[in-house]
């Protein structure tokens, strides 16, 4: 099988890739569950001082959701993952690339489709 397809019978190097996907997956949720929480501590803590810079606090609570954001796509990857639905564009159902699945795990759609519309453009994964 080549890096840019998939069969709905996986050989041995797509279970290993899918054993990978998950790995990655499940370690980026763990990462962005840490950051998460340590941006609502340090959100929390923040304030208290009136020194306290009210952009900084802005800036942080802007992180804080980008990183719930990003937890979210990787859920929704996870889900996809369980289902049989991972590596399948949002768009056109076509595969998305193993490269491209390997670089961003979480990415919903194919190249063809997030360069197909400057509407989609970026849109290969949900922060």
């Amino acid at each position: 099988m080549t890096s840019g397809s998939h069969d709905t019978e996986r050989g041995a190097p797509d279970l290993i890739l899918m054993a990978l996907f998950q790995s990655r997956l499940r370690e980026r949720s763990l990462h962005l569950g840490q950051v998460i929480q340590s941006q609502r501590r340090r959100l929390s803590a923040y304030g208290r001082d009136p020194k306290d810079d009210q952009d900084e606090a802005d800036a942080m609570r802007a992180r804080l959701h980008m990183a719930e954001q990003s937890l979210a796509a990787v859920q929704e990857a996870e889900a996809r993952l369980g289902l049989g639905r991972y590596g399948l564009c949002d768009h056109c159902k076509e595969p998305i690339g193993w490269d491209d699945l390997l670089q961003s795990p979480e990415q919903t759609t194919c190249k063809s489709c997030s360069q197909f519309s400057p509407a989609r453009k970026g849109s290969g994964l949900r922060n």
